[in-house]
C-alpha cells in the first residue's frame, strides 16, 4: 500500500506529477480503489501499477549549465537544482502528526467489541436487577396483604372467641343446671 507521496519519492518526482498520472489512470480505468488512512489515501499494488502506466518515459535531462557564445554581454546561466525529496515536516513548523498503523487500529476494533460486550452486560444486569426488584415488590405486596388480612382476622377472632366463650359459658351453665334438674328429678328424696 502506497500513497502518492511514496510513489513520488520512489520515482524522484513531485506528488503533483504523480497526481496527474493518477488522474489519467482514473480516466483510463475508472476509479482506483484505495484505503483511507487519516487524510492520506493508500493505493494497492494493482492501482499503483495503473498509475505508473502514465509515467512519462525518461528523457535526457536538460543541462543546468548553459554556455552561450553570443557576445560579451551574456553570461552563463545556472538553474537551481530541484530537490529529489521534500520534507513536508519542515513546512509544518514543528507540528507533529500522530498516525496509527493498521495493527494499532485493530486494538480500537477490539476496544469497540469490548465496549459492546460491556454495554450488553450492563443491559442484561439491569434487566436482572429490575426483575429481582419486581419479584421482591410482588412478594412484599402479597405478604403485606396477607399480614393485613391476618391482623383483621385476628381482631375478628378475638371478638368471636369472646362471644363464643360467653355463649359457651351460658350453655355450659344451663347444661349443668339441666343436669342438676335431671338428677333432682331422679332422686325421689328431693
Amino acid at each position: 500500500m502506497k500513497t502518492l507521496a511514496d510513489i513520488a519519492r520512489e520515482h524522484s518526482v513531485t506528488p503533483q506529477a504523480v497526481a496527474k498520472w493518477r488522474d489519467k489512470a482514473i480516466e483510463e480505468h475508472g476509479d482506483l480503489p484505495y484505503q483511507p488512512d487519516g487524510n492520506r489515501k493508500l493505493y494497492d499494488d494493482n492501482s499503483v501499477e495503473k498509475i505508473l502506466q502514465f509515467k512519462p518515459e525518461q528523457t535526457t535531462a536538460i543541462p543546468t549549465e548553459t554556455e552561450i557564445f553570443t557576445g560579451n554581454h551574456r553570461v552563463t546561466g545556472q538553474l537551481a537544482n530541484l530537490p529529489s525529496t521534500i520534507d513536508l515536516g519542515s513546512m509544518r513548523n514543528g507540528t507533529n502528526l500522530t498516525v496509527f498503523n493498521n495493527d494499532a487500529l485493530v486494538a480500537v476494533d477490539q476496544a469497540l467489541d469490548l465496549a459492546d460486550q460491556m454495554l450488553e452486560a450492563i443491559e442484561d444486569d439491569t434487566d436482572f436487577q429490575l426483575s429481582q426488584l419486581n419479584k421482591t415488590q410482588r412478594a412484599n405486596n402479597q405478604l403485606k396483604r396477607k399480614v393485613d388480612k391476618l391482623r383483621t382476622r385476628q381482631q375478628q377472632y378475638v371478638i368471636e372467641s369472646r362471644l363464643i366463650g360467653l355463649a359457651q359459658g351460658k350453655e355450659a351453665t344451663e347444661l349443668q343446671q339441666t343436669m342438676q334438674e335431671i338428677q333432682n328429678l331422679g332422686n325421689p328424696e328431693g
